[in-house]
């Protein structure tokens, strides 16, 4: 197995994972002390996370063509 596409499989689980988190309606803090973060509502916020879960499952894409031609 390639380490690039193991490594891109736990990546895209844990954007996967804080893409659902943010689409449940939570603020992520690490976020919020950013000014451009720092007034939005709810549906950004899911919004974002939609958007970011869609990413994620290109990144387990990229990932599960590492194992395979393992380059």
């Amino acid at each position: 197995m390639s380490g690039f596409g193991i490594l891109m499989l736990i990546f895209a689980t844990a954007v996967l994972l804080s893409g659902l988190f943010m689409h449940t309606g939570h603020k992520l803090e690490i976020l919020t002390m950013r000014p451009a973060f720092k007034n939005l509502s709810i549906n950004d916020w899911k919004k974002i996370g939609k958007y970011t879960v869609i990413v994620s499952f290109f990144i387990y894409l990229l990932g599960i063509l590492g194992i395979f031609l393992n380059f």
